[in-house]
């Protein structure tokens, strides 16, 4: 009989400071706050299409949904989501299910916290 490990994921969500004070400086706090706003409502439209995919077996649809989402996290300062888009990428283009299915979680579970600490108000730069 194999053992069976248990993973306890411990991602750290968090916004890059210098991206959201650039926004906030170049464009003002009222019109940096409203693209933060959209964007999150945008990132989270997505993720409902990127379940959908997923659970259908789209990958083409899953991987355009993914990499809409990678330039959207960029401006809004999560340099952590993309970087996992890209392996998500990686993973659909090497026909990977099994690591795809890790590393997609991963991805919604970074953005997810990312977006309700964003709504609560927290501070999530480093």
């Amino acid at each position: 009989m194999q053992k069976i490990s248990v993973l306890h994921p411990r991602d750290a969500a968090f916004f890059d400071e210098d991206t959201l004070n650039a926004l906030s400086r170049d464009l003002g706090p009222a019109v940096a706050e409203n693209i933060l706003c959209r964007a999150r409502e945008d990132i989270a439209a997505r993720f409902i299409q990127i379940r959908d995919e997923y659970g259908t077996g789209n990958y083409p649809g899953l991987r355009k949904s993914v990499h809409a989402v990678m330039p959207i996290a960029d401006q809004i300062g999560l340099p952590g989501l993309t970087s996992i888009g890209h392996d998500v990428l990686r993973c659909i283009d090497q026909a990977d299910p099994v690591a795809l299915a890790s590393t997609l979680c991963r991805f919604l579970r970074c953005g997810e916290m990312a977006i309700s600490c964003a709504e609560m108000g927290l501070d999530l730069s480093l």
